[in-house]
């Protein structure tokens, strides 16, 4: 039993049409664009925030307040850096405290560079005793990349609607006028490098600082 074959010369190669290569060219072109997007979508996936997410994310309140050396801040001067911020007074027993200290732990689990695209913030709500000197000397038991921000009544009820923050002075009867405590709200707000708030944590959350750093990190490199 004998097998015949054949063999194809040039003339027998197959030939695409133009038009069907055209459109070959597009559809690869569209199969890339479509992987390359799955990919952006499973890699903003692969992160959980730890914190409360804004969504949308919103342009943060411009606030302008002046820092413990006494000159004028706007939280828009930190653009292109991660701005996390709490409201507090220096004189409280014990919230304002070991906030502050978390937040020192949250910045030095992060990297060298990383710290450098990171803004630590204060802001006082007891605007009769904490001006810039009450400030600095608060802030220096904590780190030195620590800001304390101060202003009138006015700029800080304007920061504090801004961000649906509240406080209240508490005197006791009988008690001098300078004698009050300060009820505060004591979450901590994150302004992402674009100057959107985009995150929200609360006391407790905060004591987990290796989890807020993790946000961070991932925010610096998206």
């Amino acid at each position: 039993m004998s097998v015949s074959t054949s063999k194809l010369g040039p003339k027998d190669a197959v030939v695409i049409p133009r038009s069907n290569r055209r459109y070959m060219v597009f559809a690869v072109i569209g199969l890339c664009a479509a992987i390359g997007a799955s990919l952006l979508l499973l890699n903003q996936r692969k992160h959980a925030f730890f914190g409360q997410s804004i969504r949308p994310a919103q342009t943060a309140f411009d606030f302008h307040l002046t820092n413990q050396q006494g000159k004028e801040v706007r939280l828009s001067q930190w653009r292109g850096r991660v701005v996390l911020f709490s409201f507090g007074f220096t004189h409280c027993p014990s919230v304002c405290p070991t906030t502050l200290t978390n937040l020192v732990t949250v910045y030095q689990a992060l990297s060298p560079a990383d710290r450098e695209r990171v803004r630590i913030a204060f802001i006082s709500v007891d605007t009769q005793r904490d001006g810039p000197a009450a400030l600095r000397e608060y802030i220096s038991y904590f780190d030195p990349t620590c800001i304390g921000l101060t202003g009138s009544k006015e700029d800080i009820d304007r920061v504090t609607g801004a961000f649906g923050a509240s406080y209240a002075l508490i005197h006791k009867p009988g008690d001098a006028p300078e004698n009050y405590n300060v009820m505060h709200s004591a979450n901590i707000y994150l302004v992402n490098p674009k100057g959107e708030w985009e995150l929200i944590y609360d006391f407790k959350q905060l004591q987990e600082p290796s989890r807020v750093a993790s946000d961070i990190d991932y925010i610096l490199r998206r």
